[in-house]
């Protein structure tokens, strides 16, 4: 299994994942434009890609949907509640392939799972992406760690994880109550610490990679959150090896294999 991080943040997210030769993107929240250069500079093609898989309706999600999915013809995966709520994938329907959420779907011999989670948006969803033994999570855009995202943590070798802001950057910034309450709700986004505190208490030692995701410009900054989650988990013996990446929204994280 490989994968990356093309684009993640407020601007635009966007994952993904290979395996045995069938590749596919979780979200698609950059221009299509940009998706094509980022998996150029990874050695991928983007002609090549057998999906897009949407967690949710909200445009940093689903931006570059429409213009790839035409262009390649690519399958677009959704939820029906979600695609409901969705103003700008493509019209095409032959594209279109409804998924239900807590079920797993087969796509080409790959378990993929699309599961629930809290974020304000309607019927939102993380996926897990399993073969074989080896299992990549993209848990993003979560408002508390619920025992679907805890049981993900659990038996995850990678995790793409949201580590949206550092919770006094987000008390003492610019942004209004009104938006900081939403942030911080159990609907909005994990902070730096509960993303640490959570794979504290329940990652195993199959975690061998962590990517730190959906970095607020505003709230966080890569030292800080790097430094949250190291000082956290330092006291796990069993994780001492685990590479600790951080998403960026500008440019892919390395290629991940496993």
């Amino acid at each position: 299994m490989q994968t990356a991080a093309l684009a993640s943040g407020s601007s635009g997210n966007c994952f993904f994942i290979e395996v045995e030769g069938t590749s596919f993107l979780v979200d698609a929240g950059i221009s299509a434009k940009q998706i094509v250069q980022r998996m150029d500079d990874l050695g991928k093609d983007a002609s090549s890609l057998n999906g897009i898989f949407v967690t949710h309706e909200h445009s940093d999600h689903i931006r570059g949907i429409d213009v790839l999915s035409r262009k390649y013809s690519i399958p677009v995966f959704v939820t029906e509640k979600c695609y409901d709520h969705c103003n700008v994938l493509t019209n095409e329907a032959s594209l279109i392939n409804f998924i239900s959420k807590d079920k797993i779907f087969d796509l080409n011999g790959i378990k993929i799972l699309p599961f629930s989670k809290n974020h304000d948006a309607n019927d939102p969803v993380s996926y897990s992406v399993m073969n074989s033994n080896k299992k990549v999570s993209v848990m993003t855009d979560i408002g508390i760690a619920c025992n679907n995202v805890i049981e993900h943590t659990k038996d995850s070798n990678v995790i793409f994880l949201e580590s949206n802001h550092d919770i006094d950057m987000l008390q003492k910034g610019p942004y209004p109550i009104y938006l900081k309450r939403r942030v911080a709700s159990d609907h909005g986004h994990l902070s730096n610490y509960n993303a640490a505190l959570l794979v504290l208490q329940h990652a195993s030692s199959k975690l061998k990679h962590l990517v730190l995701s959906h970095l607020s410009e505003n709230n966080n900054t890569e030292d800080i959150a790097l430094k949250t989650i190291k000082g956290l988990i330092e006291h796990r013996e069993d994780l001492k090896k685990l590479k600790i990446h951080v998403s960026n929204r500008v440019r892919p994280t390395e290629l991940i294999t496993i």
